[in-house]
């Protein structure tokens, strides 16, 4: 996490928000739309402080979830302590919003520009229709998926690579202005693994449930999804785990599958410098 600092006038606040995002169009502010950023604006404009400047670590998309998403803003209290701020915060927030720590980087932090990695993770049921948790877990029909491929496919991911095949929002296709930009479609996929999990929304065996875990420097629109969708095709025996490596050197996204659902996937963690949640032998080379 963001190293904490006395607070002092000119200080920026480093915010670790936790969110449902079923309700919202997106965690960015839109015109119109019911946003994650847009409450925070609000429940700080009701503590006496409009117009502050707020700085999200990620972009998610409508009906996407977090549980690590880092915000940065000026520090308008200085002189309170870091909790008395996140509960001030969070008694003007919505019950799907929440302030889950409050820290006081350096003054010139900056939450999505300073992140040198973020990580989301992807939850699949093994079940056709469970109540509990339809909100926040792609419960998919079918048998069981192939684990062991998965984990096979899951490995030719990671590495310094153009990951163009992964991009939704018309970024992925090869006359893209994306591909123009300084960083263009290229990433740093450090890990991407599959965990066969117990449910935690009822009895259940583990593998009853699948956690998928991709961590990046960056990540390109439903890029996470489009990997997760990709990983449940070789699961399911449609693809070999090969087929991944031939998708990603097409560099062209019409090569993949349907984008998996948004309500599956979680912000999880954001670092600035940290130790990565990835061993050594798992971070590209």
């Amino acid at each position: 996490m963001v190293e904490a600092a006395p607070g002092q006038p000119g200080g920026m606040l480093a915010l670790t928000l936790a969110y449902d995002g079923t309700a919202f169009a997106g965690s960015q502010l839109q015109t119109g739309q019911r946003s994650v950023q847009g409450e925070l604006l609000r429940a700080l404009a009701d503590l006496g402080q409009p117009g502050l400047r707020t700085t999200f670590a990620g972009r998610t998309d409508r009906g996407v979830h977090a549980v690590g998403q880092v915000v940065s803003l000026p520090d308008p209290w200085p002189e309170r302590p870091e909790e008395l701020v996140r509960r001030s915060i969070n008694a003007f927030l919505p019950d799907d919003v929440g302030v889950r720590r409050v820290d006081r980087p350096g003054p010139a932090f900056h939450a999505r520009f300073d992140a040198t990695w973020r990580q989301y993770r992807y939850m699949i049921g093994q079940e056709s229709h469970q109540p509990i948790g339809r909100t926040s877990v792609w419960f998919r029909m079918g048998p069981p998926l192939d684990i062991t491929a998965m984990r096979s496919a899951a490995a030719l991911f990671p590495g310094h690579r153009d990951c163009a095949a992964l991009a939704g929002a018309g970024q992925g296709v090869p006359w893209s202005d994306a591909r123009q930009r300084p960083r263009g479609t290229t990433r740093t996929i450090f890990a991407v693994t599959v965990e066969p999990v117990s449910p935690w929304w009822g009895p259940g065996r583990e593998g009853d449930a699948i956690a998928i875990e991709v961590a990046a420097d960056g990540f390109l629109p439903r890029m996470v999804r489009n990997i997760v969708a990709m990983l449940v095709q070789v699961g399911r025996g449609h693809r070999d785990p090969g087929w991944i490596e031939r998708v990603l050197a097409a560099g062209d996204r019409r090569h993949g599958t349907p984008t998996a659902p948004a309500h599956g996937l979680t912000l999880w963690r954001v670092g600035y410098g940290d130790d990565p949640p990835w061993s050594s032998q798992d971070a590209a080379t």
